[in-house]
């Protein structure tokens, strides 16, 4: 619904044609690269449906072959006790206090 309904409504209000004589130049070299871009999208979707057969081939091969690398590649890159926890420790000499290395630990942190 959105895409059909606010989404032209809002490029309406929002998306002013320039007159290309008050175009910048930045707008020109970026539209050259859009442009540039769209020509290989359409070089490269009209291969893809002039081979409609090969394109699904290797579209389900992919998929099949994901599957099949998902159930045979070991998962135990990880150890389970991983928990994606950060930890950090600092040293200090054994005669610190807590307020003191709490007050060293706070500053280091703002000059970082």
């Amino acid at each position: 619904m959105v895409s059909l309904t606010l989404t032209p409504m809002m490029c309406s209000r929002l998306l002013k044609h320039t007159p290309e004589a008050n175009q910048t130049r930045l707008f020109r070299v970026t539209e050259g690269g859009w442009n540039a871009v769209l020509k290989l999208y359409d070089r490269t979707l009209k291969v893809v449906l002039r081979h409609q057969f090969t394109t699904l081939v290797v579209a389900i091969s992919t998929l099949a072959l994901t599957i099949y690398l998902y159930v045979v590649i070991p998962k135990g890159f990880f150890p389970i006790q991983d928990t994606g926890v950060i930890q950090g420790i600092s040293e200090a000499a054994q005669t610190v206090s807590f307020p003191q290395m709490s007050s060293q630990q706070h500053s280091s942190r703002r000059s970082s």
